[in-house]
Parts: structure tokens; C-alpha cells; sequence
């Protein structure tokens, strides 16, 4: 049992350091209506409304293989997930990058906040959308920091601690049967190995040789001996009778 208790804690911390924990970076990003859809001297941000279906459009363009995939090559095992924010009704992007390292992420996270602004201007030069019309995009919230990410780390740490508690239990009890087993072999071994003797009073009780010392035990050793008297004279009778035919 406590060896397997050893093994097990073995077995967890090596799960625990072989599989590092993730990073992640969050950010947000407006887009802000052209110049056009403004009236001088009023407030941009009244002017929100009709940019949702710009914002679909950008979304599945920055989010596109052709766009996005560069960077994920050049940062092996992260991701990338745009979406519409959905703590607002405002024409707002959440923008979340995953990686294994933290300076990383961090690197992904810019690089993909260089890369939605350019997308959407792209996207308005190939409509030949006049400058005054152009829409813009403002980042609202950018992480400075990412967020350790540990829930890997610690489903494959209890994966580790539970199966090696399950195989601890199940072979333990294997043993002590397998023990309890031989234990009951060598007892009935020895009980039909050990060598009759005359019972007394106590013996019958507790099973065990009977005591000289106990009353009773002293009657039981004459009988004994006087039937092995009456016995032998039979048979010397016996012997004498064939003689004299």
C-alpha cells in the first residue's frame, strides 16, 4: 500500500511537469463609422448601428486560413478566435490568442491586432470604397499580460493521481488475498501434520494438548494405558494359542 502511495505521487508530479500550462491574451476592437455617416461636430460613437454587418464580413475575412494562417505558422501549437462580442450591442470584435508560451502570446496577440485593421482596409480598397467612406477600426482593450491557463495541466495531474490510486487499491487487495490464501494453506498443513494426543478437559475446550497439571488429564493417561494393557495381552493370548495348534 505504501509503495503504491509513493509510486502514485511519482506518477503525479511527473504528469504534473510534463505537461506545461497554456497562455492566453484577450483584446477588443471598434469599428468606428466613416467620416461621411457623421454630422459635423457630433459624437462617432451615436453612429454605431449599421457597422454590425462590416463587422461579419471582417470577421470571416480576418479569420480566413489565408489571412490568419501565416501567423499561426510562425507561432507553432497557438490559436487564434475572433468573434462578436456578445456583451454588446456595439459593432465590437473580441479578439482572444492561445499559445504555450507566455512572451509568445503576447507577440501573437499585436500581431493579430496589426492584422485586423489591414484586413479591413483591404477588404474596403478591392470595393474602391472613396476615403470618406472608409471605415476604421480602434482598439478598445488590449491585455498587457496573459493569463496562465492551467486546465490541462491539472485534468491530466488528477488523471494521473486517480489511476494510480485505482491501481494501488485494486492490487492491494490482490495481495492480501492472494497472502490470506497461503496463510490458510500452511494453518491446515500444520493441523493435519500435528501428532494425536490424549485430550483432557481443557483440551476439548480450547483445542490444544491437554495439560498434565489440569484435573482430569492424569485419569485420561491411565485409561490410555490400560487399554494399551488389555490390547497386548489379547494378542499375546493369541500368539500362545497358535503355538500350542
Amino acid at each position: 500500500m505504501v509503495a503504491g502511495l509513493l509510486i502514485t505521487g511519482v506518477l503525479t508530479y511527473f504528469a504534473f511537469t510534463m505537461v506545461p500550462p497554456s497562455y492566453e491574451a484577450k483584446a477588443s476592437i471598434v469599428l468606428l463609422p466613416p467620416a461621411v455617416a457623421v454630422t459635423v461636430g457630433d459624437n462617432p460613437y451615436l453612429y454605431l448601428g449599421g457597422l454590425d454587418q462590416a463587422l461579419g464580413v471582417l470577421q470571416v475575412k480576418a479569420a480566413s486560413p489565408e489571412v490568419s494562417g501565416p501567423l499561426l505558422e510562425k507561432f507553432p501549437g497557438s490559436s487564434i478566435a475572433m468573434s462578436k462580442d456578445g456583451t454588446t450591442s456595439g459593432p465590437i470584435m473580441a479578439v482572444t490568442v492561445a499559445g504555450e508560451n507566455a512572451d509568445e502570446t503576447m507577440e501573437l496577440l499585436r500581431a493579430s491586432l496589426d492584422l485586423i485593421p489591414a484586413t479591413l482596409a483591404s477588404l474596403q480598397q478591392d470595393m474602391l470604397v472613396p476615403a470618406p467612406s472608409v471605415i476604421t477600426a480602434l482598439a478598445l482593450s488590449v491585455d498587457t499580460k496573459p493569463t496562465k491557463i492551467a486546465k490541462k495541466q491539472i485534468q491530466m495531474t488528477a488523471m494521473a493521481a486517480l489511476g494510480g490510486l485505482a491501481v494501488t487499491l485494486i492490487a492491494t487487495g490482490f495481495i492480501d488475498r492472494i497472502m490470506s490464501r497461503e496463510k490458510g494453506a500452511r494453518r491446515k498443513k500444520s493441523l493435519d501434520t500435528a501428532p494425536d494426543q490424549p485430550m483432557g478437559p481443557r483440551a476439548i475446550v480450547t483445542g490444544k494438548q491437554a495439560d498434565p497439571a489440569m484435573p482430569g488429564a492424569d485419569t485420561g493417561l491411565r485409561r490410555q494405558k490400560y487399554r494399551d494393557g488389555v490390547e497386548k495381552g489379547r494378542a499375546e493370548s493369541s500368539e500362545s494359542a497358535d503355538v500350542g495348534t
